[in-house]
């Protein structure tokens, strides 16, 4: 025979050596599990599930619908459902008859094997605490006196809670364990009601409170955006302004037409100035005024000209023939006297008005300039007046902006702080289970004869490793190295 088919042989002359302590472990095993399954209390389990809603039903209900991905948020809710928050409002719902039905189910839950448990580790617990106790206040001298928030029904219910999120959906399994089916239910059911509370709560909790905040910043800003409009109003009233940017505009305007006219004065200034120049460097030189050129090309002076030499020549015409005290040549003298009195008269006109006219351009050049730089300093202050305003509007506008904003978001707050629907809603109500979901009889029995074969083989083999035996005649070939001569069979 190979070696692996001797091996397998050899396990089963163990086994068949063993066979009365494997039946006994195994007879053990099973009878423990039977024992077990009859001293465990018969518990009773009821399921509620809910469904859990992310569309934009509620325009100011943001639950579900922020970054939070559909996963993390109903894994959060399940954290939630179990948490002691949960639990202080289902007891506070419960009744005192269903508060009684409730210590009474945890009562008759309590089995023989938690009441062994508790025997032995009760005292141990006890005397720790003292010792722990007595440690500490002999180095500190004092103790903390810290009180649990929830009552010790809140902190106990939670044991038998469990909450299971079915796959590939948005429904979660709120399930409750009891001795007392109708417990059962009812807790279950109580559950998913003190969730759908607090769910609501915890939205409209916060609102609550934010509107208060924001009452109370509302008060502030529209202080302030009232004080911001009493200033821009104060400051119009004080300079007088109606429309600032009307008036900048008109006054911007008229220093352009002043700066045009102050330009055109400029020009004519020079063009006088350089004419009086002139005038005196034909006066310096001595050269006659009727070669100027204003003089020269001046209609009057030439009309007067050309008068005045008719006159000469009918003047050198008549005196051939008639004497000097010819009444028509004192005539003809007197209008030639006359003639060059108004060209003289008329030249000296020219030369005044050069000069006046270089005076006065000079002088309304000057004007010019004053009134131009008093409208300078009008428009600039008129700009610092349109800056101020500015200023004084850019915040009011902030003032106002701040103000609506606060107010929108106050009255989505307060939107919040009256909703009265959850994205939560409940599927199936739990019923009154008809029948124990534990103890499982099959399941234990099964436990009990598989752990009673293992446990029992396990021992065998083990004995057999401590212990070692001659099974068969291959032992001593195999195993000793020693060569057999013979053997003898049992009759």
């Amino acid at each position: 025979m190979a070696s692996n088919e001797m091996s397998l042989e050899r396990l089963f002359l163990i086994l068949r050596t063993h066979a009365r302590l494997i039946i006994s472990i195994f007879t053990l095993a099973v009878v423990v599990s039977c024992i077990i399954t009859y001293v465990t209390p018969k518990t009773y389990q009821a399921t509620a599930s809910l469904n859990f809603e992310f569309g934009a039903t509620n325009p100011v209900d943001i639950r579900g619908r922020s970054d939070f991905t559909e996963g993390t948020y109903i894994t959060t809710q399940i954290g939630l459902i179990k948490s002691q928050n949960v639990a202080q409002e289902v007891e506070k719902d419960l009744t005192p008859y269903e508060r009684d039905r409730l210590v009474a189910a945890f009562d008759a839950g309590r089995s023989v094997i938690d009441d062994l448990k508790f025997m032995v580790t009760s005292p141990l617990q006890a005397l720790f605490k003292d010792q722990k106790k007595t440690v500490r206040e002999s180095s500190h001298g004092e103790t903390l006196d810290i009180q649990s928030a929830y009552s010790r029904l809140a902190r106990s219910i939670g044991a038998d809670l469990s909450v299971e999120p079915m796959f590939n959906s948005r429904i979660i399994e709120v399930s409750y364990s009891s001795t007392d089916r109708q417990i059962a239910a009812l807790m279950a059911n109580k559950y998913a009601e003190a969730y759908i509370k607090t769910n609501l709560q915890m939205v409209i909790d916060p609102a609550r409170k934010s509107k208060v905040w924001f009452d109370e910043q509302l008060k502030s800003l529209r202080k302030m955006l009232e004080d911001a409009r009493s200033k821009l109003t104060a400051y119009q009233q004080k300079e007088g302004i109606v429309s600032s940017d009307e008036r900048i505009d008109t006054e911007t305007t008229r220093l352009k037409e002043l700066s045009s006219q102050l330009v055109a004065a400029q020009q004519a200034t020079r063009n006088a100035v350089t004419e009086q120049q002139k005038l005196a460097d034909v006066l310096a030189d001595g050269a006659p005024l009727t070669t100027f050129e204003p003089v020269f090309s001046n209609s009057v002076v030439q009309h007067i000209k050309s008068e005045i030499r008719d006159l000469e020549g009918l003047l050198v015409k008549n005196s051939s023939s008639l004497g000097k005290n010819h009444p028509k040549m004192k005539k003809l003298n007197s209008e030639l006297s006359a003639a060059r009195a108004r060209l003289e008269s008329e030249i000296q006109t020219i030369t005044d008005g050069i000069s006046n006219a270089a005076e006065l351009s000079t002088e309304r050049e000057h004007d010019l300039e004053l009134v131009l730089g008093a409208q300078k300093q009008l428009v600039l202050d008129l700009k610092n007046q349109h800056d101020r305003i500015a200023v004084l509007k850019r915040e009011v506008e902030t003032a106002q902006a701040t103000y609506n904003a606060a107010l929108t978001q106050l009255n989505t707050t307060s939107m919040q702080s009256m909703v009265d629907q959850t994205n939560v809603s409940i599927v199936d109500r739990a019923n009154i289970p008809g029948r124990h979901s534990s103890p499982d009889v099959v399941k234990n029995l099964v436990f009990g004869v598989i752990g009673g074969l293992i446990l029992g083989i396990g021992l065998a083999v083990l004995m057999e490793m401590f212990s070692r035996r001659v099974h068969s005649r291959e032992d001593f070939t195999v195993e000793l190295g020693i060569p057999m001569l013979g053997h003898l069979k049992k009759v």
